[in-house]
């Protein structure tokens, strides 16, 4: 059969098992393109057609035998040139069962139809180490936890009462406190009261009830005392401390025990100040 290149127009001599083996797909020997051979089939039979003396070989894709050398006679029998030498006819065919079957081998294992030749290796993947990023990532992860354990030392004290003394003796080398709980939601002023005193006029007494309503022990909340006039406008403002309101003998330390009241009172000089009126309220720094 002959076909001929799409390309350069050169003919070309296939066989039914080179186009069998890719699909048709051959490679003109001339130009390197590849076209299927079964669509520009010019001739089914050589001796209808000879070919010039410019023929060159057709390739099954991915074949990288000899060129097949072309007969510039189509009869058979007769002598066949190329480049001006003189080839035997029986070295041709032999050549040309050699490469017929190679085409089945290949297909059979597993050959890409555009096989173009062995890929390039690149270089070795370099491997990469890992062990400096996971010890920067659990250092980091040790910091953030040693942070935490600092910010929330009072919550973790009194989730876990045994870490306490601990607590205290490592806040105590790193110059830091284990302060009590401050939560003032759960403090209220249960009564209160501010009365002249009896035996001196120009005293006034503060008397107030303080709760602590935490299932937890808190620490003890600062006293704002805001005096008023008849038009309940501030006339002097005074913020006791829980020293003022409990007693300096008394261990502010130990704070409110859990859901426990305090009563406490305290006297305040005012022969200067003309009240009528008083606010209270209890915060925390």
């Amino acid at each position: 059969m002959i076909t001929r290149c799409p390309s350069c127009h050169t003919h070309f001599r296939v066989y039914p098992e080179q186009l069998a083996a890719r699909g048709g797909h051959v490679r003109c020997g001339k130009c390197s393109r590849i076209f299927n051979g079964r669509e520009y089939l010019v001739e089914k039979s050589p001796a209808s057609r000879p070919l010039g003396p410019a023929a060159e070989s057709a390739f099954p894709v991915g074949e990288t035998a000899a060129a097949e050398q072309v007969p510039a006679m189509a009869k058979a029998g007769e002598p066949r040139f190329e480049n001006s030498a003189m080839v035997n006819a029986a070295a041709v065919a032999a050549e040309t069962a050699a490469a017929a079957a190679k085409l089945p081998a290949a297909a059979a294992s597993g050959t890409s139809a555009f096989d173009f030749g062995p890929v390039a290796a690149g270089a070795p993947a370099r491997r990469v180490r890992r062990w400096p990023w996971l010890l920067g990532a659990l250092l980091l992860l040790l910091t953030l936890l040693a942070q935490a354990a600092y910010y929330y030392r009072s919550a973790i004290t009194l989730l876990f009462p045994e870490v306490k003394p601990y607590a205290i003796a490592l806040c105590a080398r790193l110059g830091c406190d284990v302060p009590l709980p401050r939560r003032i939601d759960m403090m209220s002023i249960e009564a209160s009261d501010l009365q002249a005193d009896t035996v001196n006029p120009n005293v006034m007494v503060l008397s107030a009830t303080i709760k602590n309503r935490a299932i937890f022990s808190q620490q003890p909340p600062l006293l704002e005392l805001t005096l008023t006039d008849a038009q309940d406008h501030p006339v002097v403002r005074r913020v006791l401390t829980p020293q003022d309101y409990l007693g300096i003998a008394v261990n502010t330390q130990a704070g409110f025990a859990a859901n426990s009241e305090t009563a406490i009172k305290v006297f305040i000089e005012g022969s200067q100040v003309k009240a009528t009126g008083y606010r209270l309220y209890l915060f925390y720094p």
